[in-house]
């Protein structure tokens, strides 16, 4: 992957096209593929979950990395689109698949940094309580440390997190990656943050128009299918008519009792049940558009902060820590290596020099023992090893 990117044609990244996505037929079967393979598999994770804790744990992992590698999966039609390129079905799910754990890795590698300035700011606080000094140092503390969070907490949640993806998907490596994003929060923050505010301002207009005529629509749909004496809550609301008059009031809405007159009935959980699988339905439809068009603007603003950006020097640097950091591990790995085997020699040696030392007086007390069984020849009366005459009977020691 170069390292330099070819600046834009004008207009080609404007962040207006990112409601483009919408008219991508394969990013919207992508994303409809995504969402119903998530949709069934997180169903079969609450069925064996009531099963079986441990086998269910699995299965939400298996419903995170599918709904990872689909959502990857549209990011890469939607990057490749951006960049004029367009990408096969079975082709983007398998780049999908084999990235997915970069994102992963960038996302843990974040996630560890932030932990890492937490603790550096903990530290840098406590030091702040030294007896004297500490007030002093906890004025000029404070408002370094707020900076600091203030601009790594906006870095990763401006640049870290959104461009991390498409970073990803235009084929980058998880060091490429890291480095880009460094680069770009370090020299182009303010701009990424504009640049993301205006496309959370479209995506929240879109969501605004999107679910006003899916809203709209849903209460003439209801109120129509009333008239014909459908009201999938009609069973429920006249139930609930003794509430305080509840049922009635709902009446006047359409959502009053069914044509049957009836009560809560299989019939009317039959068409509620029918009434709540539409309306998830509808709102997993209205969620589609803004969604493409916040996943085609994160690929447009990246590729429009990269372009013509030279990312070798913050690459080679990276890579050099990232060396050092690997030599450091193994110096430490073999010192700690070495640190055992002198543990472990010491210990076998002490373990030899005892049994020596325990082998020692059992070699010195024999000789004495030899001595002490020297006996008078006439009447076997002990002798003293100087004794040249025995005490008892005065017999002469025989050499």
């Amino acid at each position: 992957m170069s390292t330099l990117d070819q600046a834009p044609v004008s207009g080609k990244f404007g962040l207006l096209r990112a409601a483009e996505a919408v008219t991508n037929w394969r990013a919207l079967a992508m994303c409809a593929f995504a969402l119903v393979a998530s949709m069934l598999m997180g169903m079969l994770t609450i069925q064996v979950l009531g099963h079986s804790p441990v086998l269910g744990l699995l299965f939400i992992i298996a419903t995170f990395a599918i709904s990872l590698i689909g959502y990857s999966a549209v990011g890469i039609v939607l990057m490749r689109d951006a960049q004029g390129e367009s990408v096969g079905f079975v082709d983007a799910l398998l780049q999908a698949t084999f990235s997915a754990h970069r994102l992963v890795g960038i996302g843990v590698l974040l996630a560890v940094g932030w932990v890492l300035l937490l603790l550096a700011l903990l530290i840098v606080f406590l030091v702040c309580k030294i007896p004297g000094v500490g007030p002093l140092l906890y004025a000029i503390a404070y408002p370094v440390a707020a900076i600091a969070a203030g601009a790594i907490f906006a870095g990763m949640g401006y640049v870290g997190y959104p461009l991390a993806a498409p970073a990803i998907w235009q084929g980058n490596s998880t060091l490429q990656t890291a480095a880009r994003l460094l680069q770009i929060g370090r020299r182009q923050l303010l701009g990424v943050i504009v640049r993301m505010f205006g496309l959370l301002l479209l995506v929240g207009v879109l969501s605004a128009i999107v679910f006003g005529i899916l809203g709209t629509g849903a209460a003439i749909a209801s109120s129509i299918s009333a008239a014909t004496g459908t009201s999938p809550l009609g069973g429920l609301m006249g139930t609930l008519g003794g509430l305080g008059g509840l049922g009635r009031h709902a009446s006047a809405y359409g959502l009053g009792a069914d044509a049957a007159g009836g009560g809560f009935d299989y019939r009317s959980m039959a068409y509620l049940g029918a009434y709540g699988f539409g309306n998830g339905l509808l709102f997993a439809i209205g969620l589609v558009i803004p969604f493409l068009t916040f996943v085609n603007g994160t690929c447009l603003i990246y590729l429009q902060t990269v372009s013509g950006v030279d990312f070798s020097a913050t690459e080679e640097k990276l890579s050099q820590h990232v060396a050092d950091a690997k030599r450091h591990a193994e110096q430490a790995r073999e010192r700690a290596a070495d640190h055992l085997a002198k543990a472990r020699d010491s210990r076998a040696a002490g373990t030899a020099g005892a049994a020596g030392t325990a082998s020692l007086p059992a070699s010195d007390t024999k000789s004495p023992a030899a001595d002490e069984a020297t006996a008078c020849a006439q009447c076997h009366k002990p002798m003293a090893a100087d004794d040249l005459f025995c005490g008892e009977c005065g017999a002469r020691r025989h050499a």
